[in-house]
């Protein structure tokens, strides 16, 4: 006999503030569009990977592997826009999840790598969009889109919480079943060092283009890291400590009043370290300048400890930086 099988997906929680915010907005919307059935208040999430279906004895398993969700921080979003989904032919009602800091993505990201690795999920072509469902077609599968009110927007959706769930199918609408949950940032320093350089990257780009503070960099590097700079420009050197690392990058964002851009190419772990090829990109006294490097970092408990920058051009670093 063939296993039973299970259909299942994972997803963030919201907090009941923000669930009952949206479904008071949603039954307004609902009752002015004739076809629409409302989600139930309770059921409202977003998901982060649908697997589908999956062997029943394989559940435990998978649920082990969405423990990677405990190495990324708590989610501080917002409710963005009211979308149709599709665009042309609507079925689904929704309102999409927003963070300035990326970290919905990232979150995605690192579960969506482990439950490949597993073989249990097969990521989907088009980019990850973050949104909540709160209502779907009826049975005749079609609604005619309206203009849409914008979404409750008065305060932070703060997910906490990752479910795995089992969807059962029935004749009055799919029933969802949590089968574990795992709280985020409860494993911090369990992180993927892919996941937690990705997310120094992240924050790193608002802090050099200036809307963001330094010191938002402080919960991904350790007190004790250090940052190698090779050659013999201003910013070159041994820094050591976190308020040390944290002057130097403020001192290249000031050399480059704000215009500093980095452009990640590719990431590998090899023999315990992250290794990274990266460009940068700046306007020094109104004038282009362009730069490769390799940085390579160790990362432990879920902080990035310690970094070694290697340009392609030491020459050119150094008269890039003087």
């Amino acid at each position: 006999m063939s296993p039973s099988s299970a259909r299942l997906f994972v997803a963030v929680e919201l907090p009941a503030r923000a669930r009952d915010a949206l479904a008071r907005w949603r039954d307004d919307v609902v009752a002015s569009v004739p076809g629409l059935r409302p989600v139930r208040s309770e059921d409202l999430h977003a998901t982060l990977c649908f697997l589908g279906s999956c062997p029943e004895d394989e559940i435990d398993q998978i649920a082990a592997a969405c423990g990677v969700a405990a190495g990324e921080p708590v989610v501080e979003s917002a409710f963005g826009e009211a979308l149709w989904l599709p665009a042309r032919r609507p079925r689904v009602l929704a309102v999409s999840l927003v963070d300035a800091a990326g970290a919905l993505a990232r979150l995605q990201a690192a579960l969506s790598a482990a439950l490949v690795a597993g073989g249990w999920y097969a990521p989907e072509s088009r980019p990850f969009l973050a949104h909540v469902t709160v209502a779907r077609a009826g049975r005749e599968g079609r609604v005619r889109p309206v203009s849409l009110p914008t979404p409750p927007g008065d305060s932070t959706v703060r997910c906490t919480q990752v479910t795995l769930y089992r969807s059962r199918l029935g004749a009055g609408g799919a029933r969802y079943e949590a089968q574990a949950s795992v709280s985020l940032g409860s494993a911090l320093g369990a992180a993927d060092p892919m996941s937690v350089v990705r997310r120094f990257y992240d924050l790193q780009a608002h802090v050099y283009a200036g809307r963001a503070p330094g010191d938002s960099l402080r919960g991904v590097l350790a007190d004790d890291v250090v940052w190698h700079v090779p050659g013999k420009s201003p910013i070159a050197g041994e820094h050591r400590g976190i308020d040390a690392v944290l002057d130097y990058m403020d001192t290249r964002r000031r050399m480059t009043d704000s215009t500093f851009r980095v452009m990640v190419h590719g990431s590998a772990m090899i023999a315990g370290r992250v290794v990274q090829l990266a460009g940068g990109r700046a306007l020094r006294e109104g004038t282009e300048v362009v730069w490769e490097t390799v940085g390579v970092f160790r990362v432990a408990e879920g902080r990035i400890a310690e970094c070694w920058l290697v340009p392609f051009d030491q020459a050119v670093f150094d008269e890039i930086w003087s």
